[in-house]
């Protein structure tokens, strides 16, 4: 892959904040980060969203599958206010959904575009059936 995309660099995280920790680091440092993260990561990344990325303008491109089987975890653990969150970024679109795998590239590269135009994290949903092909 490192010839392919030398652009890339993969940093594994231990939690989801530390991932948009590290995000917002390297966005400081002239990078563009994407941060990937299962359905009920973003409930756990609610103080990273509403007390860094949000405030200081750090766009983030947000990468997360979308199960609807586990809303009701994610309302546990606080998905719906990370959510609003995200979505309190004013007029904007602040996610996009993949429909297809035709299409997935494309939408990934815009919700990319949208989050370093607009400086606020966006985030791209992929369905489960894109991601585990049921």
């Amino acid at each position: 892959m490192r010839e392919r995309l030398p652009d890339v660099r993969l940093v594994l995280a231990t939690r989801e904040e530390e991932a948009f920790g590290i995000a917002a680091g390297l966005f400081l440092g002239g990078k563009r980060p994407t941060v990937m993260l299962q359905s009920s990561g973003l409930g756990n990344s609610l103080n990273a969203l509403t007390s860094l990325l949000i405030p200081y303008r750090i766009p983030v491109l947000l990468v997360r599958q979308h199960a609807r089987r586990s809303r009701r975890m994610e309302r546990r653990a606080g998905a719906d206010g990370a959510r609003g969150a995200v979505d309190s970024g004013g007029d904007r679109d602040p996610h996009v959904t993949a429909e297809s795998p035709e299409t997935t590239a494309e939408v990934v590269k815009v919700a990319g575009l949208r989050a370093f135009d607009t400086r606020l994290p966006v985030a791209c949903l992929l369905p489960r059936r894109l991601t585990t092909g049921v």
